[in-house]
């Protein structure tokens, strides 16, 4: 659902209306199932001025695109480490300060680009597996590095697949397996090799916003206005849909792509 959360709030774009997403832990029909509560939350909080699509669960709302699945058999399933909940429903209903002003809503545009990948590295994989990768039709590519978005530079080194990467218009972008971080490529010798070799930081970004972000950058790319990776870093320089950790916001493709 973390998925679906995110690709929604980039498919959908600006939003004057809530679009909330709910699930439960435990099907409607058994004892102790969270699915009545949750729907009653996802009614209510549909009914309100919140312009996002927002992921409704344990009385709690998330923004759609910073929600990820913490936890498979507790009720509190789903977190955004990196930002306050758009809601809390309790006795009463606390409304963050920070969702998003209303937009005026543009064309809806569909597409995606399918053929992106996503890989969790760990000491010890193999670059050639990656560099065969890229000549299977991949065009653009996710790394979920260490830390701070650190990559293998020595033994079995990822830089050479970056650069081959960049060389054939596949973006890199690279996300933290941690759950509470931001990626800083400047900060550590393995990220800043990896940024010389083109990776593109994605900030705070969770996995699943990271992914469909590039899967609708990608699906939409116009190659008038640059290639797949110069459109990619400009993308994800900045947040679109508060997605990540940055104040300002501007739109993701130039006006004439709404029109």
């Amino acid at each position: 659902m973390a998925y679906t959360a995110s690709a929604l709030a980039f498919l959908l774009g600006d939003l004057d209306k809530p679009v909330i997403l709910t699930g439960s832990q435990r099907p409607i029909h058994e004892i102790r199932t969270d699915a009545r509560q949750n729907l009653i939350d996802a009614f209510q909080l549909a009914a309100m001025d919140i312009p996002e699509v927002g992921l409704a669960f344990a009385s709690k709302l998330l923004r759609g695109c910073r929600s990820t699945k913490v936890d498979a058999w507790g009720y509190d399933a789903f977190e955004s480490p990196m930002c306050p909940p758009l809601a809390k429903l309790g006795i009463g209903l606390e409304l963050g300060s920070h969702i998003l002003p209303k937009r005026t809503r543009g064309a809806f545009d569909p597409r995606l680009e399918p053929n992106v990948l996503a890989v969790r590295l760990f000491p010890g994989l193999d670059p050639q597996l990656l560099m065969g990768a890229l000549h299977t039709g991949v065009r653009g590519l996710v790394l979920k590095a260490f830390g701070a978005g650190n990559v293998p530079t020595r033994e079995r080194s990822l830089v050479p697949v970056i650069e081959h990467a960049t060389t054939l218009d596949v973006p890199v972008v690279i996300v933290s397996q941690c759950h509470r971080a931001h990626v800083d490529l400047s900060r550590y010798e393995g990220g800043s090799l990896a940024q010389k070799a083109g990776a593109i930081g994605a900030g705070d970004m969770t996995d699943e916003a990271a992914l469909t972000k590039l899967m609708v950058v990608l699906g939409r790319h116009d190659p008038a206005t640059g290639g797949r990776v110069e459109t990619a870093r400009r993308a994800f320089s900045r947040a679109i849909t508060g997605e990540m950790s940055e104040t300002r916001r501007r739109s993701l493709f130039p006006p004439a792509m709404g029109s």
